[in-house]
């Protein structure tokens, strides 16, 4: 269905940096993640919560001052386990998968819990990756504000930037995200193209957290994100609504696998250009890349946009089906997502040759 795939990985989120190396826009890489999550913590020790405050979520879940006071502690008390962990391992996905492994799904859970909330944090304190505005203006149809349907994006993020940016041009719907933890039934897939996050979102319910606790202007930022942590911690069903996190790693069992890969699989059988940005195919994630590749018979040009792209090259080695014959072309200009000029849509520097 789609003949362009975007491929995308954290480098994809990065946005800008002033010369004191703070971040204006974007999302923090790895070696920034300590400072932000110690940034994090001071913002939700800081919180006041007075005991003679009553709460409304929802409408109709009123909370105490001193519930939310016990609530905050719980949530220091996981930001401390999962900070202190994550400086032992490369990367928090490194920690997750370590976890995973040796099954101790106790920790697992706070870590994914924890780490949905801190995303949720750090993307309302800074500005979205602007190129994601500038992607989605070159690309989206301008009658059904979609992404037209020869053109699909795969990502390894479970950022809320995309959302975000798409914000600015439809206020009044979500955009479709494709990804294991839906809850309910699988969506009709839409003849437009399509948005697959394999790593899930950092997320607590099938639309934007985000985008809730901007528009609820009545109870601050810091308590919210104290009782949306309780609330996915915690059995929650007797209220009639049991939050879960919809972050689930791709190497994760989940029970929309199957629907996952399916979907992958239907809208990528006719795929000829792939643009990847931002991702390195690290080892762990590379049965689910071989995967994903092999669905591609057509597959002829891979773009890899990048500050290293040579390196990302060698590495995309490991992932292409054996004897293929596809060119890849190295494209070290990372100011703007790369557009396709060999289809019809509107185009900026950098495109596809």
């Amino acid at each position: 269905m789609s003949k362009t795939i975007y491929y995308l990985g954290a480098g994809a989120s990065y946005g800008k940096r002033n010369d004191a190396g703070e971040v204006l826009e974007g999302l923090p890489v790895v070696a920034e993640i300590p400072s932000q999550i110690d940034a994090f913590r001071v913002f939700i020790e800081k919180a006041e919560t007075p005991l003679d405050a009553v709460y409304t979520f929802h409408g109709f879940i009123n909370v105490t001052g001193k519930s939310i006071a016990d609530e905050k502690q719980y949530l220091l008390d996981a930001i401390d386990e999962l900070r202190d962990r994550i400086r032992e391992h490369a990367t928090i996905d490194t920690f997750a998968r370590k976890l995973y492994l040796i099954g101790d799904k106790y920790t697992f859970e706070i870590v994914k819990n924890v780490w949905c909330v801190f995303f949720i944090w750090v993307q309302i304190q800074h500005k979205p990756d602007g190129r994601y505005d500038t992607f989605l203006a070159n690309v989206l149809d301008a009658k059904t504000m979609s992404l037209p349907k020869d053109i699909s994006i795969i990502s390894w993020n479970y950022d809320s930037q995309i959302e975000i940016a798409y914000q600015a041009y439809r206020n009044d719907i979500e955009l479709l995200i494709l990804e294991k933890n839906i809850q309910g039934e699988w969506p009709s897939l839409p003849a437009n193209g399509r948005i697959f996050k394999v790593n899930g979102s950092a997320t607590f319910a099938n639309r934007s957290v985000i985008h809730s606790i901007l528009t609820n202007k009545k109870i601050p930022l810091s308590i919210q994100l104290i009782h949306y942590y309780y609330y996915v911690s915690t059995d929650t069903s007797q209220l009639g609504i049991q939050f879960k996190t919809h972050l689930s790693f791709a190497w994760e069992s989940s029970a929309n696998q199957k629907n996952m890969m399916d979907t992958i699989d239907a809208t990528v059988s006719d795929t000829e250009l792939i643009v990847v940005i931002g991702y390195s195919f690290p080892y762990f994630n590379r049965e689910v890349d071989r995967s994903i590749f092999k669905m591609m018979p057509h597959l002829r040009k891979v773009y890899i946009q990048d500050k290293n792209p040579v390196a990302v090259s060698q590495s995309i080695e490991a992932v292409l089906p054996p004897g293929s014959m596809i060119k890849i072309v190295p494209i070290p200009d990372c100011s703007q997502f790369l557009q396709n000029s060999e289809h019809d849509h509107p185009v900026s520097r950098p495109k596809i040759q």
